[in-house]
């Protein structure tokens, strides 16, 4: 009996893991140049709020991000933040390009993954 419950608690833990393995990874890269620019910006400043895939961890997810704001807007949120939440500003450390980038990478890529 103890080794069947042992062998069940195992199994259970390897399936925990997997499925830990598959939520933490993302999409591949982008052959779009842009696109993958946008996806580094988006893995060293965003994901870890956002999500390796964009799901929303602490922040929102963006699956259907186009339907909610306009490109020009999303732009602003990342170059300007969102006063009363922890979204910061990025108008300081990114560029206008890694802008347009990483929101296109989060509109094009992670905001239609399903």
């Amino acid at each position: 009996m103890h080794r069947a419950r042992r062998a069940a608690a195992v199994g259970v833990l390897g399936l925990a893991a997997v499925g830990l393995a598959a939520c933490t990874s993302g999409p591949p890269t982008p052959t779009d140049p842009v696109l993958a620019k946008g996806q580094q910006i988006y893995n060293n400043r965003c994901q870890a709020c956002h999500g390796p895939s964009g799901e929303g961890l602490t922040a929102p997810a963006f699956y259907g991000i186009a339907e909610r704001m306009t490109l020009e807007q999303h732009e602003a949120v990342i170059a300007q933040g969102r006063d009363g939440t922890r979204m910061p500003a990025f108008a300081d450390s990114l560029s206008q390009d890694d802008i347009e980038a990483v929101a296109r990478y989060e509109r094009e890529v992670i905001g239609v993954r399903n």
